[in-house]
């Protein structure tokens, strides 16, 4: 099974860093999105809920020179449909400091050969199956609102979550 990964990183100083991602294959691509200095709203005296628009909304692209996917996976990730075929699509990472959870949501849109599709979504285990149409030039999944970012309320310090999003060739 070929695959190939785009690892999105959200980050937003809130304080502490975390432990880096392991380096992957020279094929695969990496995008960081740097955030800044976030501060939110305190939900019920446990979660700093934040908004920011991310700087590129596109969060996974492929063309038919890298080799177009037939699926796509979103690791470690939960869904829920939104509005206008699309669907909203939250990674969860265990902050290593307390053993709470950090979450990123995103509204996730497909582009298959310039035009909007339907996000046909699974759960797949811990990971999200996005089902391809069929593609024949290009494939990207974006995001065209603000991501939302939850943080315990106590955390400080440095924060990266990724949210790896892989394509996927039938064998």
């Amino acid at each position: 099974m070929e695959a190939k990964i785009i690892r999105l990183m959200l980050i937003g100083l809130v304080g502490m860093s975390t432990a880096s991602l392991p380096a992957r294959a020279a094929h695969d691509k990496e995008k960081v999105m740097y955030l800044g200095v976030l501060n939110g709203q305190v939900q019920s005296n446990s979660v700093v809920k934040v908004t920011r628009t991310l700087p590129e909304p596109v969060l996974f692209r492929a063309e038919s020179a890298d080799g177009l996917p037939d699926s796509l996976i979103v690791r470690h990730a939960e869904s829920r449909p939104a509005s206008g075929g699309a669907a909203w699509v939250t990674v969860k990472q265990v902050l290593p400091e307390n053993g709470k959870e950090a979450r990123i949501t995103l509204k996730a849109l497909l582009m298959v050969d310039g035009q909007k599709a339907p996000v046909n979504v699974t759960q797949r285990g811990v990971d999200v199956l996005i089902a391809l149409p069929p593609v024949l030039k290009s494939v990207e999944l974006r995001t065209d609102t603000p991501a939302e970012l939850e943080v315990p309320a106590n955390y400080r310090g440095h924060l990266q979550v990724a949210m790896q999003v892989e394509g996927e060739r039938a064998s």
